[in-house]
Parts: structure tokens; sequence; C-alpha cells
């Protein structure tokens, strides 16, 4: 009863405020909120403005948010707030005061643009030419990126398989397993099908000795890497770098976050691994479906909410229109980090404390009960498999699918486990 309590009291409080902006009279950039289609050079609205159609170009200045829909969306004037874009092509050569948001198959930030607040991506290809420029951070969720621009702060993306496959084709391009460059017209792949082959590599994966140090059956690949020629045996400082700076970061991570379950969810951590002990097939097709299913609906949620903000601007009702849009894409985006987290982090550390109890319990029994060894090995264990060049991205995807399998499996409960003592 005190559940339904606090959720019909909750509703209340929702209803009392949308109650109360809607009661208000609307402010004079909201009231004059318009749709359009363009917006020519040498014009300067003060309002906000929804700009709908196949072809969207907004050429002016705008003092004020800007939401944008079309098959083709140009931006190359000013806007002195925030942006929000929907579209099958995107071209940004202006500059945003505010954040912006954009979701595309394919977006370009010319050499002009300028994004003096966060920049958030959801799309399949992503290109910051060189000139171009990101004030703070850029968020992006792409299957391929070309990153020339500058960011002022972090970059956090999420880019997909098609990246992925270059670098394997790449990699198969130094080894000299390709007697010749393969020729497609992908446009993600024209800089790695236009490389030659590497002749006198040996074939196979470079062993940990040739990554971290330079050796005389090395040399070649040394060579290739446009590197200055080093006394055989002497470590690579730079190479030991790039390699333990980034496992360092990814073990502290997952100590940190999978201290953390362990503490507040020790019982569904256990059930979880159990999860993929006794059906690990099973796991790894739901990790993937959820993988796969999550960012569609993600995208079909962004969709839905955008639609219902441009209907209410539509309808004379700005304030829910704004008030829809802020909402549901703050709720999208907690959502999105939820799932961030799950994929990146917590489907690792389910598989990692799996493996760290089976070792136990198979050859040292004795410590097996208490979870805190368990979970230390096994992301000890799993953060250096990761960190291996070229096999590690295998491990990585496993876990994150078999994770995920888990983790849907746990969440699809209607009654959690609890901790047995």
């Amino acid at each position: 009863m005190k559940h339904i309590k606090n959720w019909r009291f909750s509703f209340l409080i929702i209803y009392l405020l949308l109650f109360v902006t809607l009661l208000f009279p609307s402010s004079a950039l909201a009231r004059e909120a318009e749709v359009e289609d363009t917006v020519g050079q040498g014009e300067t609205l003060d309002q906000s403005l929804v700009m709908y159609g196949r072809e969207v170009v907004m050429d002016g200045v705008i003092n004020g948010d800007l939401l944008a829909v079309g098959n083709r969306v140009t931006i190359n004037g000013d806007i002195n707030g925030s942006l929000v874009v929907i579209g099958q092509n995107v071209n940004l050569n202006g500059t945003i005061t505010g954040s912006s948001y954009i979701g595309a198959l394919n977006m370009i930030m010319g050499p002009e643009a300028n994004a003096a607040r966060d920049l958030y991506f959801i799309g399949a290809s992503l290109e910051t030419q060189d000139g171009s420029s990101i004030d703070r951070d850029l968020h992006a969720v792409s299957l391929e990126a070309d990153l020339s621009g500058t960011v002022g702060q972090e970059v956090d993306t999420l880019v997909g398989p098609v990246h992925l496959i270059q670098i394997l084709y790449d990699y198969m391009l130094d080894q000299g397993w390709l007697s010749q460059p393969l020729k497609f017209d992908f446009p993600w792949f024209q800089r790695g099908f236009e490389r030659q082959a590497i002749p006198g590599l040996a074939f196979g994966l470079p062993t940990f000795q040739n990554f971290m140090f330079h050796t005389a059956n090395s040399a070649s690949y040394s060579e290739f890497r446009d590197q200055s020629s080093k006394q055989a045996g002497t470590i690579d400082v730079e190479r030991l770098k790039q390699w333990a700076v980034p496992l360092l970061r990814n073990l502290v991570a997952l100590l940190i976050l999978g201290l953390l379950v362990l503490w507040l969810l020790p019982a569904q951590l256990s059930f979880a691994g159990e999860q993929v002990r006794k059906n690990p097939w099973r796991s790894l097709l739901t990790g993937l479906l959820v993988f796969v299913i999550g960012w569609f609906a993600a995208l079909l949620a962004l969709l839905i909410i955008l639609a219902l903000a441009i209907f209410f601007y539509w309808a004379s009702l700005p304030n829910l229109g704004f008030l829809t849009g802020t909402i549901g894409l703050s709720t999208l985006g907690i959502a999105l980090s939820i799932f961030w987290l799950d994929i990146v982090f917590f489907s690792k550390i389910v598989v990692a404390f799996l493996c760290g109890s089976l070792f136990f319990k198979r050859f040292l029994p004795k410590y097996a009960h208490r979870r805190i060894w368990p979970f230390l090995a096994g992301v000890i264990v799993y953060a250096l498999l990761a960190s291996i060049p070229y096999l590690g991205w295998l491990v990585a995807i496993l876990a994150t699918f078999l994770g995920l399998g888990a983790i849907w499996k746990l969440s699809s409960m209607r009654k959690q486990p609890e901790v047995q003592v």
C-alpha cells in the first residue's frame, strides 16, 4: 500500500505541474513559435522555430531554439539557443550557442561549424571536418565516424561494427594475408581499400613480445608503423604506456562499479552469473537481441518524442510541446545511460564474477564462499584478456552478450532473488 500511495502522490504532483504550466500565459518566445522550412540569408528571427519539410535550409539567424525535421537539413546560419534535428542527411555549417541533439543517417560538420556546448548524435555516419569545433563534449552513437575537428573536453563515442571491420581489414593487409586490396564502393572503407598489402610479414597474430618489444622478427612491422629502429630487446615505453593506461582505466572502472554491485545487489549478481552458467547459448542469443533491439527501440522512442513535440507546437501548445520534449528526452537519456552502462560495464562484471567463482570453487573451495576474492580475480583476468591486441575485442563481445542476456533475464523476473543467510 505504501508503494501505491507513493505512485499516486507522484502522479498528482506531475498533473499539478502540467496544469500550472498550461494555465499561465506562454512566454513571448513560445507564443511566437512558427513552423517553416526555409530561413533565408540575412533574416533574423527573435523566436523559437520549428522547421519541417523535405529540404530544410536555415541560412539566417535565430535568437531562440530550433527544431528541424526533414529529409535533408542544412544549417548555415547561427542559432542562439539549442538545436534539435532529425533527418536523413544533416549538414551543419553555422554556430550553435546551446546544446545540439541530432539524429540522422549521415551528418557532416563543415569547417565553419561551431557547437558552443555539448553535441549529441545518433545515426549511421558522423563526420567532423577539419576546422569544425565543439567547445564542450561530444556524445555519439554511430556505425562510422570520421572525427577531424576539435573537441574542447570529452569525446564519448560508441562506433559500431563498420569501424571494427575496417580495422580487421587493414590488419589483414598489413600482415600480407591478402595478395591485393579488395575493391568495394562502401565510403566508410575507402581509405582502407586504397592501402597496399605489406609483403614479408608472417601469417599470424603478433605475439606479446613483438607488441611490447622491438626484435629482429618484428622489423618490418615496426618500419610500417613509422617507428625508429631500436636495439633488439629494449622496451618500447610508448607502446607499454599505450597498452597499460587503457588497461588500468578499464580495471579501475570495473572494480569501482563491481564493488558497488557486490555490496548492494549480491544476490542479483550471483543469480545473473548462474544464468550464464546454466544457459550460455540462450544468454548469448538473448544478449545479442537485447543489444540490437535496444538501439532500435531508443531510436523509435526518440522519433515518437520528437513527433509529439512537433504536434503540440503545431497545435499552438508550445509549452506542452516543450515539456513533452524536455521530459521525454531526459527520460530517454537516463534509459540510454543505464543501457550503455549495462553494455560497457555491468555485463562484463557478471561474466567476470562467474568465471572467478567457478575458478575458486574448483581450485580454492575454502575461499569460494567469500564473494570478494572471486570477483577480484575474475575482473583482473578479464581486464588482462580484454587488453590483448586483436583478440581482446572478441573476449569483450562475448562477455557483453552473455552478460546482457543474464541481466535481461534478471530484470524480467517478477520476484528478485534474495541473499541466502
